[in-house]
């Protein structure tokens, strides 16, 4: 007979990561998505209170299982334009998607993510940025299938079929 777990219990992992949070970040305003199987929480924070991260980052995510909390510096997601904030948002997914469908594989991905810079170079880099990429080919600035905000239906990228080259326009 299969272990059934309480909802509570299944929760307990990312709990778990929370103290590596600040407190700030749990009553933060911010919104969930849903991509396929894979559930997150978007929040807008300071980049000073991303806790595991680096300050110096924009996003953060913090994958657990088949989901993930997303943080995103709160002045530059608001101020951004269009595309800034779409290629964060698609980014930071990317990352969870990384984990949580491909198990960190990065797609194969290696080093070729640094054609969109140096940056992008490792893995894990490139497959979020790759992601984010494809994401704007295939649905513009439209985060309505992230969670954000109001816009039409669109089919997102199947991250096991994200590529390191730039997308077609």
């Amino acid at each position: 007979m299969p272990l059934r777990l309480p909802p509570l219990a299944l929760a307990a992992p990312l709990l778990a990561l929370l103290p590596a949070c600040s407190p700030r970040v749990l009553s933060a305003d911010g919104w969930n998505f849903r991509v396929g199987d894979t559930q997150g929480a978007v929040r807008l924070v300071s980049r000073q209170e991303f806790g595991v991260c680096s300050a110096k980052l924009v996003g953060c995510t913090v994958p657990v299982g088949h989901g993930c909390l997303v943080m995103l510096d709160l002045d530059y997601f608001l101020k951004g334009t269009p595309r800034q904030r779409t290629l964060l948002l698609a980014h930071e997914v990317g990352h969870c998607l990384d984990a949580s469908v491909l198990e960190y594989g990065h797609g194969g991905i290696g080093a070729q993510g640094a054609v969109y810079g140096e940056y992008y170079r490792p893995a894990v880099e490139g497959f979020a940025e790759s992601y984010a990429r494809a994401y704007v080919a295939r649905c513009g600035d439209n985060l309505a299938p992230l969670g954000y905000g109001a816009g039409p239906e669109c089919e997102v990228p199947d991250p096991r079929r994200v590529t390191a080259e730039p997308p077609a326009r």
